[in-house]
């Protein structure tokens, strides 16, 4: 039987709304159907560095006070870790690694706090020029350092293929691949970017067979390169969903939609989403 995926099942990242309060994005995110929120830990929403130990408390608790008031919930808890911020847990400076392990790690318990037991990691960015298998090493290494202490706390982490602007571990299937079977935890798993896979010329049942099991996916059309509301790319999203659905998934599910093309109008992008899993999701 075939699974619908209704707008109920499926989480919004709360990426494209980097440019509005986080109350717009999570009356966008309920006015268009949604009831779970995948909340990217980034300023000025919730970022490690924006707050003092106890403003970051009561931030944690304003945020899930604002989403209870409108019928939503936190799936997945998402905080930024590359680009612009210094974080790198596979730098080859041990002062950085260790004060991005120890943001990671706080990280961790936010993930508890705000109420959910799911989180993204990224394995931390090598220098272009100088890429080796030591970083790789430094880089499995504290994946797995923070892997384990996510089990202490109960929480399971997801690694997704990220654009060689971002890092160059996880460029393509392979080297996520190696980022987690080198970890070789239960409690990490792989994330498949719909869009990453398809520009990579990837497969779900390429992602299953890797790893035996897809963890999470991360939704959206593509359309050059972008990643665009549902719908609105290039991409064959139906002939995607029938193909998961062949493989019997019933994994979680969340709307992606990072990019500065969303940030004038986030919720037109999440509303033409919402129409075309209205129609497509439930209808195919």
């Amino acid at each position: 039987m075939k699974r619908a995926l209704r707008k109920e099942d499926v989480s919004v990242v709360t990426a494209p709304y980097l440019h509005h309060t986080l109350e717009f994005a999570l009356d966008s995110i309920a006015a268009n159907g949604f009831t779970q929120v995948e909340l990217w830990g980034a300023s000025p929403h919730f970022c490690w560095d924006d707050y003092t130990k106890s403003e970051r408390v009561f931030r944690i608790q304003e945020i899930r006070r604002m989403m209870k008031e409108r019928g939503l919930r936190m799936s997945v808890f998402h905080p930024e870790q590359v680009r612009q911020y210094p974080i790198n847990i596979a730098s080859p400076d041990a002062y950085l690694r260790e004060k991005s392990l120890r943001v990671m790690k706080d990280y961790l318990e936010d993930t508890i706090a705000f109420g959910t037991d799911r989180m993204i990691l990224a394995p931390g960015w090598p220098f272009v020029d100088s890429f080796c298998e030591a970083d790789t090493g430094r880089a499995i290494e504290s994946v797995g350092i923070l892997t384990r202490r996510a089990k202490e706390l109960g929480v399971t982490l997801y690694m997704e293929e990220m654009g060689a602007t971002s890092t160059l571990f996880v460029k393509d299937l392979a080297g996520l691949a190696k980022i987690v079977k080198g970890v070789g935890e239960p409690n990490l798993k792989a994330c498949l970017d719909v869009v990453m896979m398809a520009q990579n010329r990837e497969s779900a049942a390429e992602y299953a067979e890797t790893f035996g099991e897809i963890g999470h996916i991360h939704l959206a059309d593509c359309e050059k390169g972008g990643y665009t509301a549902l719908g609105d790319g290039e991409l064959d999203l139906t002939a995607l969903l029938a193909e998961l659905d062949g493989m019997n998934y019933a994994g979680s599910v969340s709307l992606y939609l990072p990019g500065a093309g969303h940030y004038q109008d986030p919720d037109r992008s999440v509303r033409r989403s919402a129409m075309w899993l209205e129609k497509e999701g439930t209808n195919r």
